[in-house]
């Protein structure tokens, strides 16, 4: 058996915000007036920003469910320690696991934080304008047809037509003399996630339309691949679609 890593490929777009995103930070303190749901910023810039763990567990989830991966309880797939998992699992590959009996490779797929898009920040700064809005969420008595006591809340969002500039790292590895083939179709996984993304909702409340996104400018490795992407009209589990040509 053979194991060497053949390749590593950028994969990189723009996710361009079509609704508000909401992904929640913690608060460490009750603030009079304060809000209630504040979304997660960067430390020095106070900046939104969108972590790789969101980007990537919300990638993982959606092919779980399209690749008919989703384990009996509910639990991320490849968690069952009695389970048997094949060693050219796309999921297990790309978005890897800690199952001791696990013999397909280390994990393939790299998700960085997305920062907001320089020329949009800058543009938004320029204006004296927020990188987030206030959205008040009521909840109703269904009996006296008026607001709950205590039923609102302020969440913060990102407003649409926000920017973020997507990176993720891909590694193919010849593994037990494949030649990187199964590698490859797991990379055209991921990029076909991106496409199962942007038709569902990135971070809370998508059920009430958040975090609607849009994919643009997808390359890898500085090769467009855009219109291929766009061309994407239906999943198919037994086939991925060939956009990486990696």
């Amino acid at each position: 058996m053979t194991h060497s890593l053949l390749s590593t490929h950028r994969v990189t777009a723009t996710l361009v915000l079509r609704s508000g995103l909401h992904i929640g930070a913690g608060k460490d303190a009750i603030e009079i007036g304060g809000l209630d749901l504040p979304v997660v910023k960067h430390p020095f810039t106070q900046e939104p920003y969108i972590p790789g763990s969101s980007l990537k567990g919300k990638l993982r989830s959606l092919l779980e469910w399209a690749l008919n991966r989703v384990e009996n309880d509910g639990s991320v797939w490849g968690s069952d320690k009695k389970g048997q998992y094949a060693d050219d699992d796309p999921i297990l590959r790309a978005f890897g696991t800690t199952h001791k009996q696990w013999r397909g490779g280390p994990t393939r797929l790299l998700v960085r934080d997305a920062y907001l898009e320089k020329a949009w920040a800058d543009s938004i700064r320029d204006q004296g304008l927020a990188f987030t809005e206030e959205k008040m969420e009521v909840s109703i008595d269904r009996i006296q047809g008026k607001a709950k006591d205590g039923g609102i809340r302020r969440t913060e969002r990102v407003p649409a037509g926000a920017r973020f500039d997507l990176d993720m790292v891909f590694k193919v590895f010849d593994w037990n003399g494949d030649g990187g083939k199964t590698d490859r179709d797991c990379l055209n996984r991921v990029l076909e996630g991106l496409k199962l993304l942007e038709r569902d909702a990135l971070g809370g409340s998508g059920s009430r339309g958040y975090g609607r996104v849009r994919v643009e400018n997808l390359k890898v490795d500085e090769r467009d691949v855009q219109p291929g992407f766009d061309a994407i009209v239906r999943f198919d589990p037994d086939q991925p679609v060939v956009l990486a040509g990696v």
